[in-house]
């Protein structure tokens, strides 16, 4: 058995290769980036102005200054400002040639085609206050990197893209997951359980995860525990997909079929035992001889805390990194709003909690890793480190946050 921190580096050791492509920038949410991606023209391209208000040259200030234009955003300024001269101007409209200063336009009285300044217009040093213009390329520089490669898009990564003019950016291809559930007890949502079966739960919160980390999903559905039927999906799945995830079927039970099917299939187990609390039985195995891996297979437990949990820590940086993003589980420093105890201190623990916004975290009652009921609640995991059986009220505790 090895830690989880042990399995966490055997996994990220072994990602994958994958290919690029390039997609509309509307299908491009939730993508990897596959290429840097660098500012094509200033921002703003012109000096911009902040306000609503008269473009004016500053040593003017004070003056009765002549209104010879309006300038609305988007539309080029036909005068050039000179003295005695201002031009009225919208918020991010181009300021005029000659006009080093704007004046907003609560700042000044308007009487026909000129404009008188308020006293409002001063400063404490009898100075105009501010310029209110947004100089060109204040934002960003022409040629400025705007995003690396490797970059995760999301909303304000479109915006970014679509500033830079970039129409169809250049992404990781999905990785393709296959999804494979086994046990005799097992039933799928629609159907009515009998009194030994249980639905499958952790089947379909494994696709739900799978989708969101950005991965394409298919589905092979619940497997009986028979050898030779699920030796034949397992390898169907490889045949297809880039990544193979199991539940159930790795404990050590007489039906838990999955490591020597796996093996037999092709796959090399690199590890199968982690010491942590769930998923002590989580498996990790690379087609072929181990050496160079092409497809991977997580093999999770059952149980659908497990499996949720084990998924989030273990395969979603795997999918995440395989495409190029240096994902990583963001873990937080908080305070224990409770004393919390547990039974045994072998492994690390990872239980469903609530962190509250003043940063204090309450244990859920947690009955093990089948209490799903547990994550209806839970917007947290806690850690419990190895050897410790006890976290006192308002000690320090690590957590990550489920999304």
């Amino acid at each position: 058995m090895i830690t989880f921190e042990e399995a966490l580096n055997i996994v990220l050791s072994r990602t994958l290769a994958v290919n690029t492509e390039v997609v509309p920038l509307e299908d491009s949410i939730g993508r990897v980036l596959a290429q840097s991606v660098t500012s094509d023209i200033d921002m703003p391209p012109f000096n911009k102005s902040a306000v609503d208000g008269y473009a004016y040259r500053s040593s003017d200030h004070g003056k009765q200054l002549k209104i010879c234009e309006t300038i609305r955003a988007g539309s080029s300024p036909g005068a050039v400002i000179s003295e005695g001269l201002c031009s009225k101007i919208m918020t991010g409209a181009k300021v005029p040639e000659g006009a080093d200063s704007i004046v907003m336009v609560e700042d000044v009285d308007v009487q026909g085609d000129y404009i008188l300044f308020k006293t409002g217009g001063i400063d404490s040093a009898g100075n105009p206050k501010g310029k209110n213009i947004c100089p060109q390329g204040e934002d960003i520089k022409k040629g400025v990197m705007l995003l690396e490669k490797g970059s995760l898009i999301r909303a304000a990564e479109v915006a970014i893209l679509a500033s830079a003019g970039v129409s169809a950016p250049m992404v990781a291809t999905r990785i393709k997951t296959g999804i494979i559930c086994t046990g005799e007890e097992l039933v799928e949502p629609g159907e009515t359980p009998s009194q030994v079966q249980i639905r499958n739960s952790n089947g379909w919160q494994l696709r739900a995860q799978v989708s969101s980390a950005g991965s394409e999903v298919s589905y092979y559905g619940i497997v009986p525990d028979n050898f030779e039927a699920l030796k034949k999906t397992v390898k169907k799945a490889a045949s297809e997909n880039d990544i193979i995830i199991m539940t159930g079927g790795v404990s050590m039970g007489d039906f838990d079929f999955v490591p020597e099917v796996i093996s037999q299939v092709g796959f090399y187990i690199l590890f199968d035992r982690v010491a942590v609390q769930p998923g002590k039985p989580s498996t990790f195995a690379v087609y072929g001889d181990g050496i160079e891996n092409r497809k991977v297979l997580f093999a999770l437990p059952g149980n659908p805390v497990s499996s949720l949990v084990q998924f989030e820590l273990l395969v979603k940086p795997f999918i995440y990194r395989s495409m190029g993003n240096n994902y990583s589980t963001l873990w937080f420093s908080a305070i224990s709003a409770m004393k919390y105890e547990r039974r045994s201190a072998g492994r690390k623990g990872l239980v469903p909690a609530v962190l509250s916004p003043d940063d204090r975290v309450t244990f859920l009652e947690y009955h093990g890793s089948a209490h799903i009921a547990s994550l209806a609640r839970a917007n947290a995991i806690a850690e419990i480190p190895i050897g410790c059986k006890t976290i006192d009220e308002s000690a320090p505790v690590r957590i990550f946050l489920l999304k």
